[in-house]
């Protein structure tokens, strides 16, 4: 079975700073995270068909808006960037790494988990992030939402050895990308002063084959280079609450830590963020990340509002084929419900676990990925109709028509 892999495991003693049921069991598997250590995201679900996602959580307090006092030569206009793009000669992968090197951050973070006895246990973990912009008190940095998910602490590094406070700005946990930010009183004062913004390229004008460059802080041990080429383009793959990110894929080697970093051209231009790999029996070099002109109108809409609105129906499903049906002796095709969120639209309009979808806003549904492609074009606040067929006992099944309130995924909530 592949699943997409994330990077689960507790990570090396950092440096040290210088200056101071059973459908549900055989086809819903968790594949958690994607490159933290520690703690993750999934990306799940109707690609191999045997996945599931856990629901990420994440509460931040915004600062008031600063996209209007932003410098931000680096994530300018789409023109702006292709011009540079052409006018900047190829360099070697030496030349890359030094133009970006100075872009990325070690990030490490802590969060508190509990033991049997509820007692609190300090857990650390480890990502990546990119300096995007800056102002004139503060540098930001685009990371992985599940980077810093749920973090007690959040600290960055660019030499990996002085460590620097961060905090939060916004996310857009369906998309993976947050922003923090570091006071450059902070990093004046502990001496780090090698920093400056990255160059964000075209994804756009990505060709297969191209040789890119992907830079983070690979397994936690601090800033790291991997070589490898463009391997496709607009794959895309199903986050944990069911919403279709388009990526890069790519068989530069993305590791643990990896996650949130750069991953640049031979120009030494950003032209996607890291966020996951494909990983299994006769699975090699396969990562994904998100292209910059993605996250660049991520990236403003969290400066100006904390987070992006999209679309959210409120459960996690796989597809149910014919071999699935007979196996699991179910009553019709279609989406299996897994898990539904206790406080969306699809929990108060009823709809409950091991309930099989067939129909999504009056369009016949096969597989989940049908649904994928519906949800995107709903408008927040929208009411479609859901018909489910709810198993019933000695193998048949009894429909129900269900009214769901469409909500904005980005609102905090449970499963």
């Amino acid at each position: 079975m592949n699943n997409y892999e994330g990077y689960y495991y507790e990570p090396p003693k950092r440096k040290k700073d210088k200056s101071g049921g059973k459908l549900v069991t055989i086809l819903l598997t968790v594949a958690v995270a994607f490159g933290s250590f520690g703690f993750g995201l999934g990306f799940g679900g109707s690609v191999f068909r045997e996945s599931e996602a856990q629901n990420l959580i994440y509460e931040m307090s915004a600062p008031e808006s600063v996209a209007s006092s932003l410098s931000m030569p680096a994530i300018s206009d789409t023109g702006e960037i292709q011009a540079l793009s052409l006018a900047a000669p190829e360099s070697t992968v030496v030349s890359a790494i030094r133009e970006i090197s100075d872009s990325v951050v070690s990030i490490n973070t802590t969060t508190v988990h509990r033991d049997f006895f509820n007692r609190p246990i300090l857990r650390p973990g480890a990502g990546s992030g990119i300096i995007s912009a800056q102002d004139e008190n503060y540098i930001f940095i685009i990371t992985n939402h599940h980077v810093i998910e749920n973090a007690e602490s959040v600290e960055i590094s660019i030499d990996d050895y002085i460590s620097v406070p961060a905090s939060p700005v916004g996310s857009d946990r369906e998309a993976d990308i947050a922003v923090i930010r570091v006071s450059k009183a902070n990093l004046h004062n502990a001496g780090v002063h090698n920093y400056s913004v990255a160059v964000f390229g075209d994804a756009s004008a990505l060709e297969i084959g191209q040789t890119v460059i992907a830079m983070g802080n690979a397994m936690g041990e601090g800033q790291s280079a991997t070589l490898g080429i463009v391997s496709a383009k607009g794959r895309k793959i199903p986050t944990v609450n069911n919403v279709l990110v388009e990526t890069i894929q790519t068989d530069a080697a993305i590791n643990g830590g990896n996650s949130g970093g750069a991953l640049v051209n031979l120009r030494g231009e950003v032209i996607g963020v890291n966020t996951a790999k494909l990983a299994g029996v006769g699975v090699e070099g396969i990562g994904f990340a998100i292209p910059s002109n993605s996250v660049k109108e991520i990236f403003a809409e969290i400066m100006e509002r904390s987070s992006v609105q999209r679309p959210f129906v409120g459960f996690l499903g796989v597809t149910v084929d014919e071999i699935l049906r007979e196996r699991n002796n179910l009553p019709v095709v279609g989406v299996f419900v897994g898990e539904v969120s206790v406080d969306s639209g699809a929990w108060d309009a009823g709809m409950r676990v091991g309930d099989i979808i067939t129909s999504f806003a009056g369009q016949p549904i096969l597989t989940l990925e049908q649904i994928l492609e519906i949800i995107p074009a709903i408008e927040i606040g929208a009411v479609v109709e859901v018909l489910v067929v709810r198993p019933t006992v000695g193998g048949g099944g009894q429909e129900i028509l269900l009214e769901v309130e469409i909500r904005d995924a980005n609102v905090p909530r449970g499963f």
